[in-house]
């Protein structure tokens, strides 16, 4: 009899433990303003429902914001210089003569 009861107890907590959380799950929906995405360099470029404007951010189709911050800056790496021919070291002979002679 006692564990009976504990299992129609667990049933019903877990029964409103799902309950909960489909219910609690459904009601979320995110609003994002305008300018809060980047407009990427390839296909998408925004999420559904955004377009991208030539300020480089994302925007609702019917916004008329301008976004006042500018892109960030292209911080990507330029190609390295070639490391494996030395280049070869100034004639300090030259320096150290002009040095000595006061000139």
């Amino acid at each position: 009899m006692k564990s009976r009861v504990i299992l129609r107890a667990s049933l019903a907590a877990l029964t409103l433990l799902l309950a909960g959380t489909l219910f609690g799950s459904s009601c979320f929906a995110p609003t994002y303003a305008d300018c809060a995405f980047a407009c990427a360099s390839s296909a998408p470029q925004c999420p559904a429902e955004y377009e991208c404007r030539s300020d480089g951010y994302c925007h609702t189709a019917d916004s008329t914001e301008v976004c006042a911050a500018p892109r960030p800056a292209d911080l990507a790496m330029s190609a390295s210089p070639d490391l494996s021919t030395p280049t070869p070291a100034p004639d300090l002979a030259e320096a150290d003569a002009e040095t000595d002679s006061g000139t």
